[in-house]
């Protein structure tokens, strides 16, 4: 009652403030953004559309929750709220929940949509969610009978050991690593798993997930939250090598494939393939053993940086390999792609098995730390000390 209370206040003050405010259907909503909106077109005024959740993954990251609407329950998607803003402490909203958004509609490709709008919860369904308790190969077996794209209604629970170095994204506050069932070694892809307490994580590690399973075309994925259950105590080799060296040991993985070992790379940056994202503090290039032959054998894709890595940067990227490969188009006008990545990992300007530690400045290509008690400068690949002296 409390949340409706403040809702109607929060209404009363918008209609105060703007006399064309208007509370419309799902159903009012799409034919408005169809029939008076071009594609790609947003209104001028904001209004507030009523309805029920319908369709969400039950996540929240950033305090926004993807979810789609319609004026009755079920399954409809009549109107989609493309991340919304929650109310704070909120839990996620689940089919059956009514609510109101408020903000601007759009037409986006024909469909009726708010970006970003404000959630109220006018209503929570009384609802139970029941796990299944149940083992990584089980979970393989249970998705690889799902239909591609599609999710399962009912939740699972597992525990298993995180097999591949997470890919982390501090800024939504999930990671992405593989679980592999040890009856056949097929691997279960945990994508974007929330950790809410903010604790990441390593390879080795033993973690709990509750979530559902999704068919992503063939691969087999679990999304949901979870916590670590035990740090890892397995011994994680340390492979250094150089470009030539990593796709080698790429090729001999089969295609699809994850390297248990972790693998740090030495290379320049030859080719951009995603600009350095400031907000998300990673990038993805290619790599070469030479500043000035460029090849597209090697790819660090999405490795997190602190900063920008322009062509030329001498660069290590920490990791697990990745043969990735997907076929040519029937129609050719996409060719086959067969090549070595890392995936997610880390790009250092220094060498981090050197023990070079406790950085004190990093800006501009140019690192200050501190080796052995003594302050040292990293800038262009060559190390000197304080007084200007080259060491190596």
């Amino acid at each position: 009652m409390k949340k409706i209370f403040l809702f109607c206040a929060a209404l009363m003050a918008a209609v105060s403030m703007q006399a064309e405010l208007k509370t419309l259907t799902c159903a009012q909503a799409k034919a408005y953004a169809t029939d008076s909106l071009q594609s790609g077109e947003t209104a001028a005024d904001s209004v507030i559309v009523v309805g029920y959740v319908t369709v969400t993954n039950g996540q929240i990251s950033q305090g926004q929750q993807r979810f789609n609407m319609d004026d009755e329950k079920g399954t409809g998607t009549t109107f989609l709220a493309y991340f919304g803003n929650m109310p704070e402490g909120e839990k996620p909203l689940n089919p059956g929940d009514k609510v109101a958004v408020y903000g601007k509609i759009q037409n986006y490709n024909g469909e009726a949509q708010m970006k970003n709008p404000d959630v109220t919860i006018l209503e929570r369904i009384a609802i139970q969610i029941d796990t299944l308790e149940t083992s990584i190969c089980d979970a393989i077996e249970a998705c690889e009978q799902l239909n591609a794209n599609e999710t399962t209604t009912d939740y699972v629970d597992l525990t298993g050991e995180v097999k591949s170095t997470p890919s982390v994204n501090t800024q939504y506050g999930n990671a992405t690593f593989e679980l592999v069932c040890d009856k056949n070694e097929k691997v279960l892809k945990a994508y974007n798993i929330i950790f809410a307490d903010g604790n990441y994580p390593t390879i080795g590690d033993e973690v709990n997930i509750i979530g559902k399973l999704t068919k992503y075309g063939t691969t087999c994925e679990i999304i949901g939250e979870g916590v670590i259950t035990k740090s890892g105590s397995v011994k994680i080799d340390t492979i250094p090598v150089n470009v030539a060296g990593a796709v080698e040991a790429g090729k001999k993985l089969e295609k699809g494939k994850t390297s248990v070992a972790v693998y740090v790379v030495e290379g320049y940056v030859d080719s951009i393939a995603y600009e350095f994202s400031e907000e998300k503090k990673n990038m993805s290039f290619y790599m070469g053993d030479a500043a000035d032959a460029q090849t597209y054998d090697f790819e660090a894709y999405k490795v997190s940086t602190d900063v920008d890595l322009p062509v030329g940067t001498k660069v290590w990227v920490v990791g697990n390999l990745y043969h990735y490969y997907k076929e040519a188009s029937e129609d050719g006008t996409k060719p086959e792609v067969d090549l070595i990545e890392i995936s997610g990992g880390k790009a250092y300007l220094a060498d981090p098995l050197t023990g070079l530690e406790d950085i004190l400045l990093e800006s501009n290509g140019v690192q200050k730390f501190i080796e052995n008690g003594r302050i040292l400068i990293l800038k262009d690949g060559v190390l000197y000390n304080v007084l200007g002296a080259q060491l190596r």
